[in-house]
C-alpha cells in the first residue's frame, strides 16, 4: 500500500471512529503491511470500554470493510462529567520533578510531581508505613500524577514496585497494569542513584510512556 493510500486509510478510519457516540479522541496505527494494527480510543464515562470496542469493530467493518479483533482496540475512559480529552500531546513524555514524603503517626503520604511543557501535575496517595509499602505508595502516587495529566481515572494500576540488585547497581522495577477490554502488563526500570523511591517514580514513568504518548488528542 502506497503512502497516500495509508494516510487515507488512517484518516478515514479515525473519522469513522470519531463519529461513534461517546468517542472523544481516536488514533489508528498501521502495521508493516499497511493494514490497521491497533486502534486507540478515548471514550466518555457513560459508555463502557467493552461496548466501545464492539462499536469500533462494527463501524470499521461496515464502512471500510476492515476486520479487527477486540485485542486490537484499546480504550481509555474519561472521568464522569468530563467531556473533553486531556491536554496530552501525542508522543508526550512526562518528566519527573519532585517527591514529597510525609509521615503522620503510622500513616505515610507520598506526593509526586511530574512536568510536561512547563505545566506541573501532582498525584498523592496515603497508606500504612514500612519500606516495601513506602515504595508501593510512591509508585501509586506516580500513577495518580500521570492520570491527573491525562485527566482520566483508573487507566493504570500498580502491580509491583520494588528495588532489586543488578550487578554492582540497584534497580527499581515497576510493573503496571494497563486497564481496558483486555488488561496488559507494562514494565519499567530505573537505576537507583540516591533515593530508591525516586527511582521507583522513574520506573513507573518508564513503564507508562507508550500509552501516555497516545492518550491525548491531536
Amino acid at each position: 500500500m502506497r503512502g497516500g493510500e495509508q494516510r487515507s486509510l488512517v484518516q478515514d478510519a479515525e473519522g469513522v471512529i470519531r463519529r461513534i457516540r461517546g468517542v472523544s479522541a481516536a488514533r489508528v496505527d498501521l502495521g508493516a503491511d499497511g493494514r490497521i494494527e491497533q486502534v486507540h480510543v478515548l471514550g466518555s464515562s457513560d459508555r463502557t470500554a467493552r461496548v466501545l470496542v464492539g462499536d469500533v469493530i462494527a463501524a470499521l467493518g461496515a464502512e471500510l470493510g476492515v476486520t479487527l479483533e477486540p485485542s486490537q482496540v484499546r480504550v481509555a475512559l474519561l472521568r464522569p462529567g468530563q467531556t473533553q480529552p486531556g491536554p496530552a500531546p501525542l508522543r508526550a513524555r512526562l518528566k519527573y520533578v519532585g517527591l514529597t514524603m510525609t509521615t503522620l503517626r503510622r500513616s505515610l503520604e507520598a506526593r509526586v510531581q511530574v512536568e510536561q511543557d512547563g505545566l506541573m501535575y501532582e498525584g498523592a496517595v496515603a497508606g500504612s508505613g514500612g519500606a516495601a509499602q513506602g515504595l508501593e505508595i510512591v509508585g501509586q502516587a506516580a500513577l495518580r500524577a500521570v492520570e491527573t495529566y491525562l485527566r482520566t481515572d483508573g487507566v493504570f494500576r500498580l502491580s509491583v514496585a520494588t528495588v532489586a540488585p543488578a550487578g554492582l547497581h540497584r534497580v527499581a522495577i515497576a510493573i503496571v497494569t494497563w486497564t481496558g477490554p483486555e488488561e496488559e502488563l507494562l514494565s519499567g526500570a530505573a537505576i537507583v542513584q540516591d533515593d530508591p523511591r525516586e527511582a521507583v517514580v522513574r520506573a513507573v514513568l518508564d513503564a507508562v510512556n507508550r500509552p501516555v504518548s497516545w492518550l491525548g488528542t491531536r
